[in-house]
């Protein structure tokens, strides 16, 4: 890899929060330019969906269903091949004023497009029984 780590790890951390600060701002659109082109995100409770416009169905209907924000901890980062590494993680979700809805596990593949990393693969799931 032509990044160590620690650097990637650093990244990711900022891409995360520019990610909560666009889901808080209800910005979908804004939101799915972080993803590639031809992403997956697999959601808890439904079908894959594919695409940018997955990625605003997707995180549109978590919008409708009450969540207003959420919080991203990165717990370990790994490269998978030179232009692919991997996140996992836990997420908070909150209402309105705050409280937590639900406690989450992802795992993210990262992919390096024309030399920016974007998600190719997300999908996280809920830790209530």
């Amino acid at each position: 890899m032509d990044v160590d780590l620690k650097t990637l790890k650093e990244m990711i951390k900022a891409r995360n929060r520019t990610s909560m600060a666009l889901y808080k701002a209800n910005d979908m659109k804004g939101l799915a330019k972080l993803y590639t082109e031809d992403c997956k995100v697999m959601p808890p409770g439904s079908g894959t969906e594919y695409g940018r416009d997955g990625v605003e169905k997707a995180l549109s209907g978590s919008w409708s269903d009450g969540v207003r924000a959420f919080e991203l901890k990165t717990e370990e980062v790994g490269p998978m091949d030179s232009d692919v590494i991997y996140e996992r993680g836990t997420c908070t979700t909150m209402a309105e004023d705050g409280s937590v809805t639900d406690e989450c596990k992802y795992v993210l593949i990262w992919k390096k497009v024309k030399g920016e990393w974007f998600v190719h693969t997300d999908i996280f799931n809920s830790s209530k029984a």
